[in-house]
């Protein structure tokens, strides 16, 4: 090749580049904006709940999945929250209540302070905690033609608090009756909670001792003997899940690690039935909650 046609052919090259780099910029810098217009979309649906406001946003054109930077929430009746990231695989954006969700938030920050924890807020700073650091995930599906809600994962994780596994399948529930009316007709299927302490109930336990200006050990040894004394009363009375939870607490309590609840009724059971004045004991043996301070009882 001469070096006429060589210089004509690294022109092209070179302009083809500078096109395809410029359109590159000019795609993602669009692909940009329509992603926020969409997400301030969907944010302003809530603003009777919270002024959501973020840096930038950016919608994976094949996936559908977005990605939200520094996210700022107001809330209407007070309190503050931020995130660096929120990632969202599947959203439901037809619905007030989306029917399905499957996202993540990551460094989320909330103040302790009163609007945000109210009278728990001395409590907390007590314990060391100015500001509550966690990430958030969550993955659910509501059936609306079988009324059925599955909670398939609900994990927070603070590192420095604690970190807790939830899941749970309601039915019959009724999305578009917010509040107190749209439990009625609720009922529990199974679910389950897994408690990973990393400071939290231990600090809980020292601020409690220091409140009642007893040493640590008298107080824990005081709060295993009167859990000592339910376990025997729920063996007498042959309630053999609150005797089995009694038994549990007291080795969480003794060293907070994992606390691990299931949820298995023998049959569906009204969720209104826990706010209906009925003993703790009875609605364990209600709910078929049984409880492990063993770890590889978690829900794989």
């Amino acid at each position: 090749m001469s070096e006429k046609r060589t210089n004509k052919f690294l022109k092209a090259f070179t302009l083809i580049l500078a096109i395809i780099i410029i359109a590159g910029f000019a795609g993602y810098y669009t692909l940009q904006y329509y992603s926020a217009q969409k997400v301030r979309e969907v944010t302003a649906r809530y603003s009777d709940i919270a002024n959501i406001d973020f840096d930038r946003a950016m919608i994976n054109p094949f996936d559908r999945s977005i990605k939200v930077w520094n996210v700022r929430c107001d809330f209407a009746i007070g309190g503050t929250c931020s995130a660096k990231v929120i990632s969202v695989k599947k959203f439901d954006d037809k619905h007030r209540f989306p029917y399905f969700f499957k996202g993540k938030a990551q460094g989320v920050r909330v103040p302790v302070d009163f609007m945000n924890m109210g009278t728990l807020t001395r409590d907390f700073r007590k314990m060391g905690y100015n500001e509550l650091l966690f990430d958030l995930s969550a993955d659910y599906i509501y059936e609306d033609k079988a009324k059925r809600l599955s909670v398939h994962d609900l994990h927070f994780n603070g590192e420095n608090f604690c970190e807790l596994n939830i899941d749970f399948d309601l039915e019959n529930v009724k999305l578009e009756r917010p509040g107190i009316s749209g439990l009625i007709g609720v009922k529990v299927l199974d679910g389950g909670i897994v408690l990973r302490d990393n400071s939290l109930i231990s600090k809980m336990i020292k601020s409690s001792a220091s409140s009642a200006k007893v040493s640590l050990n008298d107080y824990s040894k005081g709060v295993l003997e009167d859990l000592q004394l339910k376990m025997q009363k729920s063996r007498s009375t042959g309630n053999g899940y609150a005797e089995d939870f009694y038994g549990e607490l007291m080795k969480f309590i003794a060293k907070p690690e994992y606390f691990v609840l299931r949820v298995e009724p023998a049959k569906p059971v009204p969720l209104l039935y826990a706010f209906m004045g009925n003993s703790f004991e009875h609605l364990l043996s209600l709910y078929g909650i049984t409880a492990s301070s063993n770890c590889t009882a978690q829900k794989n």
